[in-house]
């Protein structure tokens, strides 16, 4: 029998569906915390997909040879060629993230780190993770971002059971990892049984993205033209934006678009069928994004009513926020208290159409307390979602589960 290697010292394998050039919120989380790992001189690894987010097809000069392994600003980033299924084919898309489990412990086994940290939302990367550290004597961190485990019973599917074994396995990860990470609060109460080393790490923006925006924020909103309000982001089931459809037909003379990609896409524009002041556009990248915020009065999130979502703190709130453009957030759980508490945002009932119109409208009716709260926004995320920030302490905090890799 062959025996792994001993792990390398100060070396860190980060397992990611996600990665750059992708920009969801999971690509930029991983990306970012890649590059403060590598600045903090470890040896960085990346196992991840060929990029093919949002539209499910690799990105042009990605498409190569399986596993495709370059240096990239001196990272190691192995990408891997995806099982491409559609989203709504439950039973497929498992398979298909367990193969790219199964290809990501292949390579983990072949060069064993320090540190083993797989993040979700691909549920498997977890235990997976966990089994690689363990065979190779590395320290295992877990970011989880989501609890995705629980998503098809949320959604009315018939699990058969599976879900309840899916979550005592979870919760055994979660328990059994050096260091556990979460994106909320709430996502880390789910874990009641926990290692010693856990804490709540917000998903955040970048002093570039920052940077970027800044002209944006001080560019002029409510100028007398046709309101416009914007949503960007996922067209995903957790988001609900048939809700804001109906709103938008409440509101005949406000300008409404819905810029992104996903499953519940056909759905949005069947929906909106014959209301001429809303517009469904393709996802954009950042630079187009960034002119799309500078023509937006408003801008809308949404996030249906269920108590798995009670914990999320969707990401698109802080890039938001920071384009100073006005924030309404219709949802309920931990977030309203965070938007509420700093009062950096309008929020309203999830899946109320009515009372999403009426909180758009008000705001839109009036300028000068638009303007001050799209400032409160900027202010908060500069302040407490500073991304190089919360990479820090991410770092330091799984530093000292490591200190032979210090």
């Amino acid at each position: 029998m062959v025996r792994p290697a001993p792990p390398s010292p100060r070396a860190v394998i980060m397992l990611t569906p996600n990665f750059r050039p992708e920009t969801n919120a999971a690509a930029k989380r991983l990306s970012a915390m890649a590059d403060h790992f590598a600045r903090a001189g470890w040896r960085v690894s990346v196992i991840t997909h060929m990029p093919h987010y949002p539209q499910h097809v690799i990105h042009d000069g990605f498409d190569r040879t399986s596993p495709d392994v370059r240096d990239e600003a001196g990272i190691t980033v192995v990408r891997i060629r995806p099982w491409i299924v559609r989203k709504d084919a439950l039973a497929l898309r498992l398979l298909s993230e367990s193969l790219f489990a199964l290809q990501a412990l292949a390579h983990v086994l072949r060069r064993p780190p320090s540190l083993v940290l797989a993040s979700s939302p691909f549920m498997f990367l977890g235990p997976v993770g966990l089994l690689a550290a363990r065979c190779t004597g590395s320290r295992f961190v877990w970011d989880v971002r989501d609890l995705t485990w629980l998503y098809p019973k949320a959604a009315g599917r018939r699990t058969f059971g599976v879900d309840r074994l899916l979550e005592a396995l979870m919760r055994f990860t979660g328990r059994s990892a050096d260091v556990l990470v979460t994106a909320t609060h709430g996502l880390l109460a789910y874990f009641a049984e926990r290692p010693q080393r856990a804490a709540t790490i917000p998903n955040g923006v970048s002093d570039e993205v920052l940077q970027a925006l800044e002209p944006v924020s001080r560019s002029p909103i409510l100028t007398g033209g046709r309101p416009h309000v914007v949503y960007t982001g996922l067209f995903g089931y957790n988001h609900g934006l048939l809700t804001l459809i109906e709103a938008a037909k409440l509101l005949g003379d406000v300008d409404f678009t819905l810029v992104g990609d996903g499953p519940e896409r056909d759905a949005l524009r069947a929906a909106a069928d014959g209301a001429m002041n809303v517009t469904i556009a393709p996802y954009q990248r950042f630079d187009d994004l960034c002119e799309t915020y500078r023509g937006a009065d408003v801008l809308v999130s949404h996030v249906r009513r269920n108590p798995i979502f009670l914990w999320t703190q969707p990401a698109k709130l802080w890039e938001y926020m920071a384009s100073g453009r006005p924030v309404v957030h219709a949802g309920e759980g931990e977030v309203i208290d965070v938007l509420e508490g700093h009062a950096i945002a309008r929020t309203v009932p999830p899946d109320d159409a009515r009372a999403l119109a009426r909180a758009l409208g008000d705001l839109l009716a009036d300028p000068e307390e638009a303007r001050a709260l799209g400032a409160r926004g900027r202010t908060f995320v500069e302040t407490h979602r500073r991304r190089e920030t919360l990479m820090a302490d991410l770092i330091s905090l799984v530093a000292a589960s490591a200190p032979e890799a210090r």
